[in-house]
This record gives structure tokens, sequence and C-alpha cells, in this order.
């Protein structure tokens, strides 16, 4: 009776707490969106950026899915954790890169599309555990909890992502219709940062919302999903039986030529796995002769696939060693080996009967702690990947496996992250007055001399490389100041502003939108071949690059603006045109055919 009257007690408030946490991670957001543009903390410092990003993504995302469907205080404590996780996540990956990456990459701030989909991954498999334990007030619980926790979680993201693009799809339909009778309000309003972030937001939170309410109505989507994808099984069994079949007939040869055979039999796997569960559901519901007859065959299937996966591994791993690519093929060949003995064992013992399976629903509830506990390893300095993979060839190269001059020193500093950058510094003194000793210390110091972070200039340096136009005009000092090391809108500051040493650019002062304030045209080259990017500053003095004159010029053009021999085409638009004699220069990217130097 206590539990119900809370839960009659939350529905008022789950609404308006959704819709509230919709719009406070819309403007999380905007703010981190921001940040970088403006040059201002926290993008200043990318191990703080990339955590409290990947919280501001999936936090109040989950805490909304979560307030449906756990106890006040269960929620509490998962968010916490789940908030902690993240950003540990965040923190890690960019304490991992490297100095090369984080000067070079044009957002050194954004943690990796690895760091992001697996904090995804662990976050759905560990809130779909937690909210059936939850409803069922233990630790463990019966199996059609998880079952039912798992697809709603699922169809409630699949249905927000249909339902958000539909909102943006009528709000330019919209638009569109405004702009018929040449009212452009509504485009001009959905095209700002500070409404389309939190609009999208917003809408994902109230997708949240319908479908929580009308919990029938995804119940019945999902039996509908389901049972489609169950008579897919059939098909996907016959098409793996063939395949280990035929393999009897061909060989083993053919596959591996392929150079890509354990990805092609986990993704088969994989396939088999999620049909088998589409097709099982909760266990409850009558299964056509067909499917329990094709379950049972793909469950049987699945070993195979794994053994072959993890002998393609094997022989791969015996010619070149780990990397961090073969150590993901090697996790998800554990989970596949797990789903096959289990379900291997279930079918043996009578998968295709009628009734439920324990063993089956055990071997999801084991492997999902499986999976959970893989992703917690990849982010520890013990069991990280890039670390694994590094002590691997380092010790393939010492121990003789490999010669110095057939090793990869290229691949420590280019997939090593930080611990690739040590082993080559440790290289780099090795000690030995062989030929090989002498190669590695050589090979070693040139790949760290080429990831090396280059030293951002400094003010002396850049009076140095950059010839200022007109003649007697000075560079604003907050120009001088400007950190340019990861600012961009697309647009990548030019090597003599990031890097000390770098040939000469030309800065020219010219105000190009109309409001009365110089902005910098930094060209680099010479008058055969050039590139310029246009920098302006904002209200705060931060200096961006936003946008570009780009490299097919016709003759003189770059004399014409050192010489101050040009004007800005009229009307003044911001960054429109530049008028040289009788022809334009866009600030824009054009297509080099478009490009006319003619009268």
């Amino acid at each position: 009776m206590a539990d119900e009257g809370e839960t009659a007690a939350r529905a008022g408030w789950v609404l308006p707490a959704r819709l509230a946490l919709g719009l406070a991670q819309g403007a999380a957001l905007y703010f981190l969106y921001h940040a970088p543009e403006a040059g201002s903390w926290p993008a200043t410092v990318p191990w703080l950026y990339a955590p409290l990003l990947t919280v501001a993504l999936y936090v109040p995302l989950m805490a909304s899915q979560a307030m449906g469907a756990m106890r006040t205080r269960t929620l509490a404590a998962w968010s916490l954790a789940a908030t902690a996780a993240l950003a540990w996540l965040g923190f890690y990956d960019r304490m991992r890169a490297t100095p090369l990456s984080e000067m070079f990459s044009t957002q050194p701030f954004l943690p990796a599309f690895s760091t992001l989909f697996l904090g995804a991954v662990g976050i759905f498999v560990a809130q779909a555990l937690i909210a059936a334990g939850d409803a069922a007030r233990r630790p463990i619980a019966r199996y059609d909890a998880y079952f039912d926790a798992a697809w709603k979680q699922g169809l409630q993201l699949a249905l927000a992502a249909v339902f958000v693009g539909a909102f943006w799809l009528v709000l330019w339909l919209g638009a569109d219709l405004f702009e018929l009778i040449r009212l452009d309000f509504l485009q001009q309003l959905i095209r700002h940062d500070w409404f389309w972030i939190p609009a999208t937001t917003l809408a994902a939170a109230a997708a949240i919302e319908l479908t929580d309410v009308r919990a029938r109505l995804v119940s019945g989507i999902r039996g509908v999903v389901l049972t489609l994808m169950g008579w897919l099984l059939a098909v996907m069994t016959l098409l793996a039986a063939g395949f280990l079949v035929t393999l009897v007939f061909t060989g083993l040869e053919p596959l591996w030529a392929t150079r890509r055979a354990a990805a092609g039999l986990l993704w088969a796997s994989a396939a088999l796995v999620i049909l088998i569960n589409a097709a099982y559901q909760n266990g409850e519901q009558e299964r056509p002769f067909l499917l329990r007859l094709s379950g049972a065959i793909a469950a049987f299937a699945l070993t195979p696939l794994a053994l072959l996966a993890a002998y393609a591994l094997w022989l791969r791993v015996g010619q070149y060693g780990w990397s961090v690519a073969r150590l993901a093929t090697l996790y998800c060949t554990i989970v596949a080996a797990a789903y096959a003995a289990g379900y291997g064992i279930s079918a043996a013992l009578g998968f295709a009967r009628r009734g439920r399976e324990p063993l089956l629903e055990r071997t999801n509830i084991l492997v999902s702690v499986l999976v959970l506990a893989i992703l917690g390893s990849l982010f520890t300095r013990f069991t990280d990947p890039e670390k694994l993979a590094v002590d691997d060839q380092v010790g393939r190269l010492r121990d003789g496996r490999i010669r110095a001059d057939d090793f990869d020193f290229y691949y420590l500093g280019r997939e090593g992250g930080r611990y690739g950058l040590r082993a080559l510094e440790k290289l780099s003194k090795a000690h030995g007055t062989g030929d090989a000793a002498i190669m590695t210390r050589q090979r070693a110091q040139a790949v760290l001399d080429q990831n090396r972070a280059p030293v951002p200039p400094g003010p002396a340096d850049l009076h140095v490389s950059l010839d200022v136009y007109p003649r007697g005009k000075a560079l604003p000092e907050s120009f001088i100041r400007n950190d340019w090391r990861g600012l961009t809108q697309g647009i990548a500051a030019p090597a003599c502003l990031t890097m000390a040493g770098q040939d000469k650019c030309a800065a020219i002062l010219v105000d190009l939108d109309g409001d009365g304030i110089d902005e910098v045209i930094v060209a680099s080259g010479d008058e055969s071949s050039w590139w310029g990017t246009i920098m302006k500053a904002d209200a705060k003095g931060h200096w961006a690059p936003v946008a570009t004159l780009p490299a097919e010029h016709c003759a003189g053009d770059l004399t014409a603006l050192e010489q101050g021999t040009f004007a800005v085409a009229p009307p003044v638009t911001p960054f429109q045109a530049l008028r040289v004699g009788h022809h334009a220069i866009r600030m824009q990217v054009p297509d080099p055919d478009k490009i006319d130097c003619s009268p």
C-alpha cells in the first residue's frame, strides 16, 4: 500500500519534472555548444569539458526515462552513480589523448565517438537491470521484468527519435508556409541555437512522457515489432546453417582470405541472438513449431560461429599481435561465446519445447552483467585496450618476434595514446649498440618528433610571422594574445597562428561587415597559391575564424589585398565578397569550376 501511495503521489510531478529536465538539458547543451566558439571555459580544459558534455547528453534523458519506472530514492541513487560513471568516461577519454591529437583536432575538447557510444550502451543495460530490480523490490528480478524494462526503454528511445524528427519536420513546413508570404520570422527563429537546442531536448522529454502514459500503446507496438522480427529468425537460421554446411565443402581458406572473417561471424552471431530473443520474448507467448525449431538450430549454430571467430582472431594476433581493434573483437567474441554456451545448453535440454527456458533467461541476465564488466574495464589504466595493445606490440619487438625494420612504430604514436608515446620514449633511449638497437632508437625518436605537440606561438612569434597590412596599422592586442588552438567553427586557424616557427602569413585589417570594427584576413601562401581565413572578434574580444577566401584565385589577388586596392562588394552583407578590379572574391568555399575572373 505504501508503494501504491508513492506511485500516486509521484504521478502529479513526473510531467513537469520531465519537461523541466528537458529544458535544463537544453540550456546545458547550449552553454557547452557555445563555449568552444567563444574560447571560454570549460572548452579550454578538455579533461573537464568532455565529462560535462557526456553527462549533459545522457543523464537528463536517462533520468527522464527512469522517472516512470523507479522509486524516488532508487532514481536519486542511480542518477548519482550514472553521473559519476559518465564523468569518469569523459575524463579518462581526454586524459589518454595524445598531445598531437589535441593540437591538430578541430575539436580537441570532445570525447571520442567510441566513448560516447560505449557510455550509451552501458547506461542502457544498467538502467534496464536496475529498473527491473526496483520494480520487483529485490536485487534479482524475474526475467519478464528485465524483458519489459529493456524493451520499454528501447522503444521509448526509438519513438522519441521519431517524434523529434516529426517535430522538426512540422516546424520547417510551417516556416516554409510563412516564407511563401514573405514572412521569415519562424525560419529565422528555428535557426537560432538558443531555440533549436532546448526545443529538441524538450521535444524528447515530451515524447518520453507521452510513451510512458500510453503504456498499452508501447506494449502493442512492441508486440508487433517482436512478432515481425521473430519470423525473420527462420530466414537467418536458414542462412547461418547453410553457411556452416557450405564451409565443409569450401574449407576455411576463402573465409580467411576476406581478412574480415571475425567481424562478419560476430555480426551474424549478434543477429541470431537478437532474433532468438525476439521470437522467445518473455517466454509466455505461444511459439509456432517453426520458430521453436529455428530457435533451437540457431542456438546450436552460435557455437561454431563463435569458435570460428575466435580462431580467426587467434590467427590474426599470431601474425600481427594485439591492437585496439583486435582487443575489441576479443571482447565481442567473449560475449558471443557466453551466449553460445548458454543457448546451446538450453537447446540441448529442450529449447524447442513450448514452455519457458530458465537457462536462456539466466544467460541473458548474466551476459548483461558481463557486458557491463567489460565496458567498465575499458576505462581503467590497467586494462585499457590502448595500453594492452602497446604492451603487446613492444613485447613482440623486445622478444625478437618482429624485427625493428618491420615494426610499426607509427602505430604506437597513432593509436597508442599516451601509453604509445611513453613506450616510444623508452624505445628511443633503449640500450644496445647493434644495428637493431640503433634503428629502434632512431625510428622511435622520429615518431616522437612527429607526435610532439608543436609549441604555440607567443606574442613575439606572431609579430615575426605576420606581415600586417595596410602598412602602419597594428594588430589589436586582443588578437595577439588570443589562444587559437582548437577554436573553430568548422574552419581551422592557420598554422602561423597555432605553431611557432611556421612560414609567414599576411594579416590584412579591413572592416568586412560594416560594423566599424576591423576584421583580420590571414592569408597563408604566396601569389601563386594562397588561402585566406577571416578572423572576427566577439563582444568579449575573443577572436575566431568565421569565413574563408579559398585557394583558387586570380593572378594579383593577394597583392591587391596587401596594397589595399580592393573594395567590399556592396551591399555590405557580412562576409559576402571583395571586389578586385572587375571580379569578385567570394568569402566562402566556392566550387573551383565556378570561379569567374573575367570583367
